[in-house]
């Protein structure tokens, strides 16, 4: 395994503006003013014990990252990387016979850090990525999205880690602690799911977790942008849907499984009658295994025209929910605790929406669970023939990707991706 590792944020806590000038060569560096995460040295030489090879990959000066590279972490390293441009981390591996025989195969790599940056060159390098929350901010800082959390969550990393351990568990199960969906489709059980809010006060508690990422462009391989769209797909099979279900119903044990916790419904996103296939959700949600009380709780009205998918904004999207889906009348809601199950988070919009209308009737606790989640779009492949960006596209019926330069602008050639 190929560890690529970020440096300030990641292994040394050096990500704040007061280092800004040693980073950038104008300060010498002196190693005993450099503080070091708790656990970082330790995580690194465990790592180097099993015949990982650690690169620390850093957009610092090169006297800056050199010494601390060498003389507290003992290891090889790249400066000036300019993430999350690949160029820099490409022309190390590709000079170095073993690691480009090894870049063959991606799994044989994997990069570590805190920055969505860290995550976005991961994904252009095709890699599986790590985001870490060793370091907490004082300040926002805008190009590195320090202190942003929804910025990396966007950027779709493979895995969240709070401690070194984590990482260690995950280089050794990489497949057990995918996403709960990305896992079940890899025949494992997960009960992984990305936080995107919590919300806790001392009478509610609302939550809003995804279970797989849907890529637009590159990313590593386990996001599941061809599962999302077999979910549209008239000819989805059982055995597709079964394993949907394995990955929502590994999520649910977990929650099933905090004590603090009774949730008394367990519901769904209802489909509308134009929807295709007919009862999408439904059949998704009556092979769910919950020993939660299922019941349906919305509807929509009958005069309901347009799509969500084709709203262009939170706003529009939210208004359009507003406007067309609601909590049935005639149910018992206050002081209970819900479970919502749907088929995508893409702007929050319906998260919100129905989070307002179930506090409107009452309801005490809320968790909202989308099956997948749209990463950020990263596309990085120029064409071979006119050297324009190609988009990576999915054919919906089967699921199968292809690098696409769109004619306008571009030539039309397609590659099917491997």
């Amino acid at each position: 395994m190929i560890i690529l590792i970020d440096l300030d944020g990641t292994l040394t806590n050096t990500a704040h503006p007061q280092f800004k000038n040693r980073k950038d060569g104008l300060e010498e560096t002196v190693i005993s003013a450099i503080p070091v995460f708790s656990g970082a040295l330790d995580f690194i030489n465990y790592q180097k014990s099993i015949g990982n090879t650690v690169i620390i990959v850093s957009d610092s000066h090169p006297k800056y990252v050199q010494k601390i590279s060498k003389e507290i972490f003992n290891s090889d390293f790249i400066y000036l990387a300019d993430k999350p441009n690949p160029e820099r981390t490409l022309e190390y591996i590709n000079a170095n016979p073993e690691l480009e025989k090894l870049y063959v195969e991606r799994d044989n790599f994997i990069l570590i850090g805190d920055s969505f940056l860290d995550i976005e060159l991961g994904r252009r390098l095709n890699i599986r990525t790590i985001q870490t929350k060793f370091y907490k901010a004082s300040e926002i800082e805008e190009r590195d999205g320090i202190g942003q959390d929804w910025k990396p969550l966007k950027m779709g990393p493979t895995y969240y880690v709070k401690k070194y351990s984590e990482i260690n568990e995950i280089i050794d199960k990489p497949f057990e602690n995918l996403l709960a969906v990305e896992a079940a489709f890899k025949g494992c059980n997960s009960f992984k799911a990305v936080a995107f809010k919590d919300f806790k006060s001392q009478n509610n508690y609302i939550a809003f977790r995804c279970l797989a990422r849907q890529e637009d462009g590159e990313c590593d391989k386990y996001a599941r942008a061809d599962k999302y769209y077999q979910i549209d797909n008239p000819n989805r099979s059982l055995e597709f849907l079964k394993t949907l279900v394995f990955g929502i119903d590994s999520y649910l044990a977990k929650v099933e499984s905090f004590l603090e916790f009774k949730w008394d419904y367990l519901t769904y996103v209802s489909d509308k009658k134009t929807t295709s296939p007919p009862n999408k959700m439904k059949e998704i949600f009556d092979l769910v295994n919950c020993s939660v009380p299922k019941i349906k709780l919305f509807d929509w009205k009958n005069d309901v025209e347009g799509s969500l998918r084709n709203r262009p904004d939170y706003k529009s999207r939210k208004e359009f929910i507003n406007k067309y889906l609601f909590t049935i009348e005639g149910i018992d809601l206050d002081g209970k605790s819900i479970i919502i199950i749907d088929d995508q988070f893409t702007s929050s919009a319906t998260a919100q929406e129905i989070t307002a209308q179930l506090k409107n009737k009452g309801v005490k606790n809320i968790l909202f669970v989308a099956l997948f989640y749209l990463i950020l779009p990263i596309q990085s492949k120029l064409c071979p023939r006119c050297s324009n960006k190609m988009k990576i596209t999915v054919r919906r019926e089967d699921g199968v990707k292809f690098y696409y330069c769109n004619p306008k602008g571009g030539c039309g050639l397609s590659e099917k991706i491997n």
